[in-house]
């Protein structure tokens, strides 16, 4: 569960300090070791009943050849979607005239910029849209290990304080990298990082050791049977016949 993690925060290091990372000898990084515990609340009694819930799918987006079409990988329930562009540290909303949902399929749309809209270093798409799916959110805290190692021990040294300021001074782009989504044979799991602390540290055999603690909050959902979860459209009263009156539904204004 923490692979996105440990991949964001290597390649925020390699790129923050190259000439300690990524020049001649480097030092090396490595996570070898993580465990991980569940909070009590983890076992949720009404799991697996479906219902309402909030989802969010991310794609890669080239702001070059913004278009796509895109399509989202739930469908989704009658209502308002949020489309956002975003980079590491910044998160742009688009507007409703900036996206084109396709009429015949609910789940594809297309992206169309306002002109003069600068989306330089954009790199992902991301969509907030509610669905009916079975699911429950699970938290799970992390104990994990970074070691920093180099032949050189001074070297090595230096690497541990800058990567402590370069983790510390940059959260929001270790929180926005370090998410991650996984879905197959109709399930999903979107874990999210909520905190990233340092726990503690040791020095053995010239290899610094920084522990961390991290908790991700974890939604997992099944996702629901076409004859599951549809939306009421008409409700029919005792001695009438289906279809000889509907309620009255407020159309969804779709973002």
């Amino acid at each position: 569960m923490l692979v996105a993690l440990q991949n964001a925060i290597v390649n925020l290091l390699k790129t923050s300090l190259p000439e300690l990372l990524a020049g001649t000898d480097p030092v090396q990084v490595a996570f070898p070791a993580d465990s991980w515990t569940f909070d009590s609340v983890s076992a949720d009694s009404v799991a697996g009943e479906p219902g309402p819930l909030d989802a969010v799918d991310s794609f890669a987006f080239d702001p070059h050849h913004p278009t796509g079409p895109y399509t989202l990988t739930r469908p989704p329930y009658p209502g308002p979607k949020r489309v956002y562009v975003r980079a590491p540290g910044d998160l742009v909303p688009l507007s409703a005239a900036e996206v084109e949902w396709n009429k015949d399929d609910p789940q594809s749309f297309n992206v169309h910029p306002r002109a003069g809209r600068d989306l330089t270093g954009m790199d992902h798409l991301d969509v907030h849209y509610g669905i009916v799916a079975a699911g429950t959110q699970l938290k799970v805290m992390h104990k994990a290990s970074l070691t920093l190692s180099a032949t050189d021990s001074g070297k090595a040294d230096q690497a541990l304080s800058l990567s402590l300021a370069v983790l510390a001074l940059n959260r929001d782009a270790i929180r926005t990298q370090g998410a991650f989504s996984f879905a197959s044979g109709g399930y999903q799991a979107q874990g999210t990082l909520k905190t990233l602390a340092f726990s503690g540290g040791s020095t053995a055999a010239g290899v610094h050791t920084l522990q961390l603690s991290v908790e991700i909050d974890l939604l997992v959902q099944r996702l629901l049977a076409s004859d599951e979860g549809k939306p009421i459209d008409r409700i029919l009263s005792p001695g009438r016949e289906a279809g000889t009156r509907k309620i009255d539904i407020v159309p969804a204004v779709e973002a």
